[in-house]
């Protein structure tokens, strides 16, 4: 199970796929997206190590809309077919959400797709029991995700040529530990109120 948090390894595995390596790493987050509990921070690394810092931003940014897109499908799809979800989908929150306007729906996968404490998984499954269009929800995790995906690629990367990007790297963590911090505290205070 080392391989999987190990960004040099999978970098050299998807390097060993030569020409087709951006199909094998977009089809392998889409596999991370569809399990919705492995973390993709180590992919999009391996993706920075292997193209370079923009390209290998692009090729994890293509990956995890595709594999959210997908898992969306599959967890909708699904949901039609599980009775214990039916129920779910006529709850009072889903109605609020399904009666509210397609750019307050979006605005709100923007936000949860920001949130680091809020798996992606989590995400997918429950945008799928609400009556959000697939164009609707692939743009609000386009732009979503693009965030975390610079900071996931940027640390990837920076882990494995620490030597030469340890400024960055450092600046980064403490970006991101920032943006975790405040999610964080707003969460408290908000279960504080309850």
């Amino acid at each position: 199970m080392d391989w999987i948090t190990n960004v040099e390894t999978i970098a050299e595995w998807i390097r060993s796929w030569g020409p087709v390596a951006i199909a094998v790493s977009i089809l392998l987050n889409i596999l991370i997206s569809i399990t919705g509990v492995l973390p993709s921070i180590f992919l999009s690394g391996a993706n920075a190590v292997v193209f370079g810092l923009e390209r290998g931003f692009f090729v994890s940014l293509a990956g995890e809309v595709i594999g959210a897109a997908l898992a969306f499908m599959l967890y909708r799809w699904g949901s039609t077919k599980i009775i214990k979800i039916q129920k779910w989908k006529e709850s009072k929150w889903l109605s609020k959400i399904n009666n509210s306007s397609s750019m307050r729906q979006m605005t709100g996968i923007v936000l949860l797709r920001i949130n680091p404490m809020i798996p992606s998984g989590l995400v997918n499954f429950g945008t799928a029991l609400t009556r959000i269009s697939l164009l609707h929800f692939m743009i609000a995790t386009l732009i979503g995700k693009t965030p975390s995906m610079v900071f996931e690629t940027i640390v990837g990367h920076d882990l494995v040529f620490l030597s030469e990007n340890k400024s960055r790297l450092i600046i980064s963590l403490l970006l991101g530990s920032l943006v975790f911090f405040l999610f964080w505290s707003k969460r408290k205070k908000e279960e504080d109120k309850v």
